[in-house]
């Protein structure tokens, strides 16, 4: 019997650097793979999925997203985001079109 067994460490050091940097690349990929998994598992919890919320009448979709996960999310707040931002962009123009009427009085 072999009683000389290395342990895993051992084993890594006594690899050549062209496959202890190959080792090394894949294991980083590895964990940041894992890391990006749980952490948008951990979105998806958080979030609430839009199909299981309750609907509102006034509400509605424009993207048509809905139950895409957090990206659909996503994608539908910047639309809502982007479309506030152009409504309030039209009142303040059509506020600056429209005739004012000052009135000048004694102090």
């Amino acid at each position: 019997m072999n009683t000389d067994q290395k342990s895993f460490i051992e084993e890594l050091r006594a690899l050549s650097d062209p496959v202890k940097r190959k080792v090394f690349w894949g294991a980083v990929a590895a964990s940041m793979i894992l890391v990006v998994y749980f952490w948008l598992a951990y979105f998806n919890t958080i979030v609430p999925n839009t199909a299981s919320a309750p609907s509102v009448a006034a509400q509605t979709s424009v993207s048509g997203t809905e139950g895409a996960g957090i990206f659909g999310l996503f994608t539908d707040a910047a639309s809502s985001f982007w479309r506030a931002i152009g409504d309030g962009a039209r009142g303040m123009i059509s506020e600056m079109k429209s005739p004012k009427q000052y009135n000048i009085g004694p102090k």
